[in-house]
C-alpha cells in the first residue's frame, strides 16, 4: 500500500461547484419581473448584468484558487505514490468536465481549472514514463490521455462541430446530386465495395485471433497456473503463513476503535472503512509503512471483514504474480537470509499527513496499541519502519522506542529484543544504501 506525501486534496473543485450552485443563473432565466415602463425595464437589465458579471468574477476567482493547488501538487518522484496520484487525478478529469464554449462566459471559465487539471495528468504521466517505461499501466494511463484529448474538443466546440458536420453533409449531398446517373451508381458500387472490404477484415482478423488462440487451451493455461500460485501459497501457509485476523481480533478492535471515535474524528475520514494486512510470516523482516493510502476504488478491490467494516489483504510473499513494489521488498529480505512480512502502523485511509497528525490523540494510540499486538503476533527478527512519520509517533522515552536503547544506528522495541530501524523505502534506495543497510540488519540479528 502505497503512502503519498501531500497528495492531492479532494476538496478541489469543489469551490466552484459551490459558488455555482449557490450564485449562478440559478434564477437568471425563471424569474420573471413586470415591465412597468422602459426606465424601470432598463434599471432591471442593468441589475441583472450587473449580479451576472459578480458572479462570474466570484467563480473566476474560485477557479483561480483550484487553478493554484492544482500548480502547487507535487509530483511524486516515487512509482507506487505516483500511480495512486494518477488514479486520483484520473477520478479528478472525469468528474470536471469541459463546459461548451460558445457565447458562454461561465464555461470558459470553468474550463481553465479543467485545462490545469488535464495539464497535470500529462505532467505526472509523462513523469511514469521516465521512471519506468516498462511499467505495465503506463498504456492505460497514456489512453486516458489521448481520450480525453477528444472529449476536450468534443465538448468545446459542440456547436461548432455540429454546424461543419451538418453543412458537410448537405455538401457532400448536393455533391451527389449533381453527378449523372452514371457517376452515381460508380460511387454507390465503390462505397458498398469498401464497406464490404472493411466488414471482410474485420471478420478475418476475428476468426484469425479465435483460430491462433485456443479459448479451451487458453482456459487450461489459466486454470493450471491459477493452481500453481494456489499450490505455493497454501504449501507457505502451511509451514511459515500465521493469521493475523485470527477470530477476527483485528476486524473487531478496528469497529470498536470506529464506533468509539466516529464523532470526534474527521466525518470524511472515519467513514472510510479501514484496512489492515490479515496474514503474516513468522520470523521475518517486517517492513512498516505509516498507514494504507485512500483510493475509493480499493473497497470494492479488497476484502471485506465478516461485519463489512473492514478491508484486508493477504500475504504476496512468494506468490510469482506478485506487484514489483512487494517483489522488492521480498529480494531485499531474501539477502538477509529471512522472509517478510509487510503491514502499516496506522488503518485509517488518509494521504493528507498534516491532516493525520490533527486527528484525536487517542484514535491515534488505540490503532498502536492494536498493532504493537500485531507485531508481537509476527515475532519478527528485525522490523524496519519507513518515513519519518513513523519515527514521530513511536520514538521517545515514553513510547516504542526509547532512544537511549540505541546500538549502532539500531533500536530496541519496548517490552522485546526485536531490533528496529528507521529508514526511508527501500525500493528507492541506491544499491550501495540497500547493502549497507542489509549489512546492518545482518550485524545486529548476529548479535
Amino acid at each position: 500500500m502505497g503512502i503519498i506525501e501531500n497528495s492531492f486534496k479532494r476538496e478541489l473543485g469543489k469551490n466552484t461547484g459551490k459558488v455555482v450552485s449557490n450564485l449562478l443563473f440559478g434564477d437568471k432565466h425563471s424569474t420573471p419581473y413586470r415591465r412597468v415602463d422602459s426606465t424601470k425595464a432598463k434599471e432591471v437589465d442593468a441589475k441583472i448584468e450587473k449580479q451576472q458579471k459578480e458572479q462570474l468574477f466570484a467563480i473566476d476567482n474560485a477557479v483561480l484558487k483550484n487553478i493554484d493547488a492544482v500548480a502547487a501538487f507535487r509530483i511524486s518522484n516515487k512509482k507506487d505514490e505516483l500511480l495512486q496520484q494518477l488514479s486520483e487525478l484520473s477520478v479528478q478529469l472525469k468528474a470536471n468536465r469541459w463546459h461548451e464554449t460558445f457565447n458562454n462566459e461561465e464555461g470558459k471559465i470553468r474550463n481553465k481549472f479543467t485545462d490545469a487539471l488535464f495539464e497535470k495528468y500529462k505532467q505526472c504521466v509523462h513523469t511514469l514514463k521516465a521512471i519506468d517505461s516498462e511499467e505495465p499501466q503506463l498504456p492505460y494511463f497514456q489512453n486516458i490521455v489521448k481520450k480525453t484529448y477528444w472529449r476536450k474538443y468534443i465538448r468545446t466546440y459542440p456547436t461548432i462541430i455540429g454546424f461543419v458536420s451538418f453543412f458537410s453533409i448537405i455538401g457532400i449531398i448536393a455533391w451527389i446530386d449533381s453527378l449523372n446517373k452514371s457517376e452515381q451508381q460508380i460511387l454507390l458500387i465503390s462505397f458498398l465495395t469498401i464497406v464490404a472490404i472493411v466488414c471482410a477484415l474485420l471478420i478475418y482478423f476475428k476468426f484469425r485471433k479465435k483460430t491462433i488462440s485456443n479459448p479451451k487451451n487458453d482456459k487450461v493455461v489459466i486454470t493450471q497456473e491459477e493452481n500453481k500460485n494456489e499450490t505455493i501459497k497454501n504449501e507457505i501457509q502451511s509451514s511459515i503463513f500465521i493469521d493475523l485476523n485470527e477470530n477476527n481480533r483485528i476486524e473487531n478492535k478496528l469497529s470498536a476503535i470506529w464506533t468509539r471515535y466516529k464523532n470526534h474524528v474527521n466525518k470524511n475520514v472515519i467513514g472510510r472503512i479501514p484496512i489492515f494486512s490479515a496474514d503474516g510470516v513468522t520470523e521475518s523482516i517486517l517492513f512498516v509503512g505509516i498507514n494504507p493510502s485512500y483510493n475509493p476504488n480499493d473497497d470494492n478491490l479488497f476484502i471485506k471483514g465478516e461485519n463489512n467494516n473492514s478491508l484486508m489483504y493477504g500475504s504476496l510473499y512468494q506468490l510469482p504474480d506478485a506487484p514489483e513494489y512487494f517483489k522488492n521488498l521480498e529480494v531485499f529480505a531474501h539477502k538477509i537470509g529471512k522472509s517478510y512480512t509487510h503491514i502499516n502502523l496506522l488503518y485509517v485511509r488518509e494521504n493528507d499527513r498534516e491532516l493525520l497528525s490533527q486527528f484525536d490523540s487517542n484514535f491515534i494510540r488505540e490503532q498502536l496499541e492494536l498493532t504493537y499486538e500485531t507485531i508481537i503476533k509476527i515475532n519478527p527478527v528485525a522490523i524496519i519502519f519507513f518515513s519519518d512519520y513513523c519515527k514521530e509517533l513511536i520514538f521517545g522515552a515514553d513510547r516504542w522506542i526509547n532512544p537511549n536503547t540505541e546500538i549502532d544506528g539500531s533500536y530496541i522495541l519496548n517490552g522485546t529484543k526485536y531490533p528496529v530501524f528507521f529508514s526511508d523505502d527501500i525500493t528507492l534506495m541506491e544499491e550501495d544504501e540497500q547493502m549497507s543497510l542489509i549489512q546492518k540488519i545482518k550485524l545486529r540479528i548476529q548479535r
